[in-house]
């Protein structure tokens, strides 16, 4: 796709890991792939100008980690985390609208009584606090709907959950955060409406959608 651009002949573009370890890896150490992706960039001989993320996590967060190594321009490390991080998120989102934002809670779904930190009626979402393609996600319309979400969940969160919990010691994150690190859920309540995705940039303090 960026060969496609119309200053493509003015770029030499260089893949950086591969699908493989990148995306579709069942199990992995965010910070061995660092690592891996630190090792390619030091054995290129050019120089390295830009780093794209073209995948979710962790090349979402890998991608600032390595520019501000280079003197890339970026944005901050704990400002992507805020945005990876399910819970996080929605508590900056509750603080700057407040009228859109449904009612969530974090869950620890390891706890030996999970549903007594739910503060939702049903029907309710619980899913992992870092996850995507909805992986581990549920409608809960029950007590025991609840109890085999998280049955599943214990057993499958940590798959991206343990990765995640290494990304999140390059944040500064809040106590509550770090309290129930990256295997953690949210629940939240259902949203109906349009879905829409807008787009923009942000760079140097402007936006531009």
């Amino acid at each position: 796709m960026l060969e496609t651009l119309r200053q493509s002949k003015e770029l030499e573009i260089h893949g950086l890991l591969t699908v493989d370890t990148a995306v579709e890896a069942e199990k992995f150490s965010f910070n061995e792939v660092l690592e891996s992706a630190r090792e390619e960039l030091a054995s290129y001989p050019g120089t390295v100008d830009a780093i794209i993320a073209q995948w979710d996590f962790p090349t979402s967060v890998l991608v600032p980690i390595l520019c501000k190594e280079y003197g890339i321009p970026l944005p901050s490390v704990t400002s992507v985390l805020k945005c990876e991080h399910k819970l996080w998120s929605r508590i900056k989102q509750q603080k700057v609208i407040p009228e859109v934002v449904p009612r969530f809670c974090g869950v620890d779904p390891f706890s030996e009584t999970p549903f007594d930190q739910v503060t939702l009626n049903y029907p309710f979402w619980i899913k992992p606090v870092k996850a995507f393609s909805s992986h581990l996600g549920f409608k809960i319309e029950n007590f025991e709907q609840f109890e085999a979400a998280i049955e599943e969940i214990r057993e499958n969160i940590n798959q991206l959950g343990d990765p995640f919990n290494e990304a999140l010691e390059y944040a500064d994150s809040p106590e509550e955060i770090k309290q129930l690190g990256g295997n953690a859920c949210i629940t939240e309540e259902i949203i109906s409406g349009v879905q829409g995705a807008p787009e923009g940039t942000m760079f140097q303090g402007e936006f531009r959608s």
